[in-house]
């Protein structure tokens, strides 16, 4: 592949379980439904809808409904993904939600293994539970799509990374996903993980980035030069703490910049902010990029006189799609 093209296969969109983790939000099954709707035909064709963590009694009719909901509209689930930690009975749960595909997570950092569990999951025991849970949706349950997360994974040494990911490519996974969980890493070195992990192990990977630093936009397209074939987003790009990449502003600048062809279906995308907005009680911030209400507001009288004779001194986005 040459150096920093964009191949992208995938699209998924975690806005009903990553944005339901930003503080305050809830979902009703009932506005899940509609926003997986609405999502379902913003992404297109590259599209995956992460719907939630069945595992949870609190979300686990949520998830059961977007399935119903989307056999009776005709969508079938096969776009539906179930987040699950890496327990056999998780993904036993997710099974009968009967959703698309799961979502397996579990961080192989030293650092999470001991404050989650006290020091008791070696890396070798979490490296057996990872190829087994991962074997058992793929294999047993007969999952068309299976991924796991490599949770903390900018924490964690690449050579672990490069570990773990052939334990999950050998037990079948379809995905491994390598999310930088604190926000905290650079372009530049989150693009020579992306480099390092897909020139060592011939598995698909996916980009999931924190914003932290404000670096959630900058990072996933890094991610995606190293040769990452998917990414995540959210709307508006909510999510646990400050967020991840926003959906809109994402695919516009690999459209725009990088000439990548998202499926994304713009025209759908206000009116999905929208409802989002309103159901999760998070506004579209004024200064938002490319949505924000003061995008195409020029206030400078030498900005106002200009853009009126030629709009493009002072724009850039393309504002007819």
């Amino acid at each position: 592949m040459p150096e920093n093209r964009i191949v992208l296969n995938r699209i998924l969109d975690t806005t009903l379980r990553e944005g339901e983790q930003t503080p305050g939000v809830y979902f009703r099954p009932d506005e899940k439904c509609v926003i997986a709707e609405m999502l379902y035909h913003v992404l297109g064709e590259k599209g995956l809808i992460e719907v939630g963590q069945p595992y949870s009694p609190k979300y686990r009719e949520s998830v059961e409904a977007v399935v119903k909901y989307f056999r009776e509209k005709g969508y079938g689930a096969e776009k539906l993904l179930s987040h699950c930690r890496t327990l056999k009975e998780d993904v036993d749960i997710a099974h009968q939600c009967e959703t698309g595909g799961v979502v397996v997570f579990m961080a192989p950092s030293d650092k999470h293994l001991q404050a989650k569990f006290d020091g008791k999951i070696t890396f070798e025991k979490a490296l057996q539970m990872i190829g087994e849970t991962i074997e058992y949706a793929k294999r047993d349950l007969g999952f068309k799509m299976v991924q796991y997360t490599a949770e903390d994974a900018t924490s964690t040494p690449v050579e672990r990374l490069i570990e773990v990911s052939r334990v999950a490519r050998e037990a079948g996974v379809d995905v491994v996903r390598v999310p930088d969980t604190k926000g905290q890493a650079s372009p530049e070195s989150y693009r020579e993980i992306l480099r390092r992990l897909t020139s060592s192990v011939n598995v698909a990977f996916d980009v999931h980035c924190h914003n932290d630093r404000g670096l959630a936009i900058a990072n996933s397209i890094a991610g995606l030069q190293g040769g990452a074939t998917g990414v995540h987003v959210s709307v508006m790009g909510i999510g646990e703490r400050v967020g991840i990449a926003d959906l809109a502003t994402l695919a516009d600048n690999l459209e725009t910049l990088y000439g990548v062809k998202t499926g994304v279906n713009f025209r759908e995308i206000p009116r999905l902010y929208s409802y989002v907005a309103a159901a999760s009680g998070v506004a579209v911030p004024p200064n938002f990029p490319i949505l924000g209400r003061f995008a195409r507001i020029h206030k400078a009288g030498i900005h106002q006189k200009a853009v009126l004779k030629d709009p493009s001194t002072y724009e850039t986005i393309d504002w007819s799609r």
